[in-house]
């Protein structure tokens, strides 16, 4: 899936527009529509690699409200269209 963003591609680096690929939605997954994020400082500090060594390029913002867009077969929480606020930090390790 195509996905649009700002990316931080070193310690030192702006944001800058970025677009990429994400992987296919899993059965426990539920994919939205970000109307808006949050860059707060523990963002800024990852990205400046304050916190030890980052994995560049980082897309920062983990504080994040939209609408569900699509739900993996599993998911019985969530329903297209429901109105969301996430706090998460997913695929920042690049393995989960």
């Amino acid at each position: 899936m195509k996905t649009r963003g700002l990316v931080v591609n070193h310690a030192s680096a702006p944001l800058v527009p970025w677009e990429f690929d994400r992987r296919d939605l899993g059965p426990d997954d539920v994919a939205l529509d970000i109307a808006y994020a949050g860059i707060c400082h523990s963002d800024i500090h990852q990205a400046r690699e304050e916190w030890g060594p980052a994995i560049f390029p980082m897309v920062p913002g983990h504080e994040i409200v939209g609408t569900v867009r699509e739900v993996g077969p599993s998911v019985t929480k969530f329903a297209v269209g429901d109105r969301i606020g996430v706090g998460v930090f997913i695929d920042s390790c690049r393995t989960c």
